[in-house]
Formats: structure tokens, C-alpha cells, sequence
């Protein structure tokens, strides 16, 4: 068991963890969703079983276990709904209804045995809370829970303080709560797999685009080089053929200068280490054109700049997911349009969209297409990012990189 989720490396991908991506994160709001609006009836009637029950109990044990798991059926639904903080409360509940199930002999008077068919009120919470452990926790964790919790209900059921039930309704109840736990969380499991394996495809698809936008520029810097020796070094040689008096042999000789100066300054960009905004923005826009054929491309360039790869490849990065995510969430009726500007100072691009816009303060702090994606992998680079965007009214993302005016 140990080996398949290894295999699966499904620790990569539970509830909000930091390698989440876009479509995980999509699931793991989906999924919190439908268990807090789901769960609700079952914790609704736990909590009601509860209060009818609240007489026969101990005051001191009944109410901070029965606070603590109403606290968490509400956590839940805030968070799936508004805050987006599902794995704390997720956590919390499933944390909240073991104390409830561990410290029930507790709860019940000394000498108090449950009337015959007495469920005590925390047993229709012991599915819900394998269900939210697998939600909130890693797997490996969750399924320890799983069966400890699991394990110690079924020995606690012989006990009068349980009720103290016979064998095969021991067996029966207990396979009930194990079966309905462990079949979501294996539907939980697969879902957050098979998202997982759509960001994976669309990680190594940005990072494909970034080096078929460095092979690009690498192409383009080769052939003005190329044009260069054409246009410089042959016509020095020529001239310098051709060359009968001192003035014409001068100017051969400057000419010659010249040559060697220009080879030089591309020379150090053949390597990779370099690369002309001219290149790059044909690049970049090759790479974003086959993201979003429809995408309006504008250019306003000065081939006098110059920077890394490593810019220019996380230049790229950070624009393919920005046209990405509105793809994702601008709508299908959304126009894009990618500006692109370079001067002597520096670079600045331009992704923009009629869509529908979103307010940066309200995404949720565990999703991170932009904040990583894009503004983080930008500034790594030393550039800027600029997000003008309001609901209803279109998202402009400016990128800057060197000191553009």
C-alpha cells in the first residue's frame, strides 16, 4: 500500500498543498464544497441526536466536544464557500468528532447503561470524519486515522458505556462507517489524481513553449548573424580587394573595424547567454499564437535591447500562463490581445482581455497561477508585474523588465 502511493506520489496533491495547481485546486474547492453542503444533513442530525442527548450526559464532557463539532460544521461551509481555508476546518472536524468518540465513557454518568438501540450521538460522525481526514490530511496519515478510528469504535461498542451491542451488529455498523469513508475518499483520491496529471501536462507544456521560444530566438540571433557577415565582413572584403588608392584602402580598414566590432557584440549572444528583444518578440509571439490562435499580437520593438535567456525564457513562462488563465476564466466570449514593446531601456508586454475580470484581493491565497506563475517568476528575473483587473470590466497584466519609460 505503501509503494502505490509512493507511485502515485499522491502527497503532492492533497487539500492546499503548495504544489497544487490550477486544476487541483479547482477540485479541492469542489469537492469541500460538496462535502460541507452534503454533510450538512448528517451533521445536522448528529447535532440534533446530540441535544436530545445532552440530559444523560456529563455537562462538562457534552458541551465542549458538541461546540467543537457544531464549530466545524459551520467552519466548513465558510470556508468552502468564502475563505477558502478548507483544509483547517476539514482537519478540526475530523479532529473534533474522535475527541467526541474517544472521551464518550467520559461523558456518560458512572454506572449509566445506554438504553437497547441508544446510538451515542457521535456514531453518525465517524464516516463524515474519515471522509474530512482524507480531505485535510495526507494519505498515508488519513488512512492511519481511518482505521485507528474505525478500530476503536468497534472495540468501544462492547463496552455498556457504548451500548453495548452484540457482535454482528458491531460488525454490521462498523462495516457501514468504514465502507461509506473509504469509498469518497478513494473517489476523493482518484479526482485529485487525474487533476493533478492536468497540471502536470500543463506545467511541461509551458515549459515546452518556453524552450521552443529559446530555440526560436537562438534560430533568429544565428541568421542575423548570418546577415551580418553577408552585409559587414563581405563587403569590407570586397572593398578591400578592390582597395588602389590610401583613401580607398582606409575606408576598407574602418569598414573592416566596424565588421569586427558588430561580430563581436552578437557573438556573446550565439551562446544562449543573450538574446535581441526583435528575437524574442518573435518568438513570444510564435508561442502565443499557438496557445490562442485568435490572439491580437502587436509589436513595437528596437532591436538595441538585449537580455538573458533565463529572462527571456521566464519572460515566457509568465505570459503563456497569463493567456492561459484567461482562457480559463475571462470567458469563451473573451478577446485577447498581447502588446509588445522594447526600446533601449527595457521591455514591457502586455496581456490583456474584455473578460470578466476578478479582483486580485479576493483569490484565495492557495492559488497560485498568479501569484507564483506569473508575479514570482517574474520577479525572479528581475522584472514587475502590474495587475489592473475589476469584475466586470476586463483584466490588464503588465509585465516590465530593465527600466522600460
Amino acid at each position: 500500500m505503501a509503494n502505490l502511493f509512493s507511485r502515485l506520489r499522491l502527497h503532492r496533491f492533497y487539500a492546499e498543498a503548495s504544489s497544487e495547481g490550477y486544476a487541483v485546486g479547482r477540485v479541492n474547492t469542489l469537492l469541500a464544497r460538496i462535502f460541507a453542503a452534503g454533510g450538512l444533513a448528517v451533521g445536522l442530525q448528529m447535532l440534533l441526536n446530540a441535544w436530545s442527548q445532552r440530559d444523560m450526559l456529563i455537562p462538562i464532557w457534552f458541551w465542549p466536544g458538541f461546540i467543537m463539532v457544531a464549530a466545524g460544521q459551520l467552519g466548513m461551509l465558510y470556508a468552502a464557500f468564502f475563505s477558502g481555508k478548507n483544509v483547517f476546518w476539514q482537519r478540526w472536524y475530523a479532529r473534533s468528532i474522535e475527541a467526541v468518540i474517544v472521551t464518550w465513557f467520559l461523558a456518560v454518568p458512572p454506572g449509566t447503561h445506554l438504553p437497547e438501540g441508544l446510538y451515542p450521538w457521535a456514531w453518525w460522525g465517524v464516516g463524515l470524519a474519515g471522509v474530512a481526514a482524507f480531505a485535510g490530511l495526507p494519505p498515508m496519515r488519513a488512512l492511519v486515522f481511518l482505521v485507528a478510528l474505525n478500530l476503536f469504535w468497534f472495540i468501544a461498542r462492547f463496552f455498556p458505556e457504548y451500548g453495548g451491542v452484540g457482535l454482528w451488529l458491531n460488525v454490521q455498523d462498523t462495516l457501514l462507517t468504514f465502507l461509506f469513508s473509504g469509498l469518497s475518499s478513494a473517489l476523493i483520491l482518484v479526482t485529485r489524481y487525474e487533476a493533478s496529471r492536468v497540471d502536470l501536462a500543463s506545467a511541461r507544456k509551458i515549459a515546452a513553449a518556453a524552450d521552443q521560444a529559446r530555440v526560436e530566438t537562438e534560430i533568429r540571433e544565428k541568421s542575423r548573424l548570418g546577415a551580418l557577415v553577408h552585409d559587414k565582413v563581405l563587403t569590407a572584403l570586397l572593398l578591400a580587394a578592390k582597395a588602389t588608392t590610401p583613401e580607398e584602402k582606409a575606408a576598407a580598414s574602418d569598414l573592416a573595424i566596424t565588421a569586427i566590432t558588430k561580430l563581436n557584440e552578437p557573438a556573446r549572444s550565439t551562446d544562449g547567454a543573450l538574446i535581441s528583444g526583435g528575437s524574442f518578440f518573435e518568438a513570444l509571439s510564435k508561442i502565443a499564437l499557438g496557445q490562442d490562435p485568435s490572439i491580437r499580437v502587436s509589436k513595437s520593438e528596437n532591436e538595441s535591447i538585449e537580455l538573458p535567456d533565463n529572462v527571456g525564457a521566464a519572460l515566457t513562462e509568465a505570459v503563456l500562463q497569463a493567456i492561459i488563465n484567461s482562457q480559463q476564466h475571462a470567458g469563451s466570449w473573451a478577446v485577447r490581445e498581447l502588446h509588445l514593446k522594447s526600446n533601449s531601456h527595457g521591455i514591457k508586454i502586455v496581456i490583456k482581455d474584455n473578460g470578466r475580470g476578478f479582483r486580485m484581493s479576493r483569490v484565495p491565497k492557495n492559488r497560485f497561477g498568479i501569484r507564483v506563475s506569473i508575479i514570482e517568476r517574474v520577479q525572479a528575473a528581475g522584472g514587475r508585474v502590474f495587475i489592473d483587473s475589476r469584475p466586470g470590466s476586463g483584466t490588464n497584466i503588465i509585465i516590465e523588465w530593465g527600466g522600460v519609460q
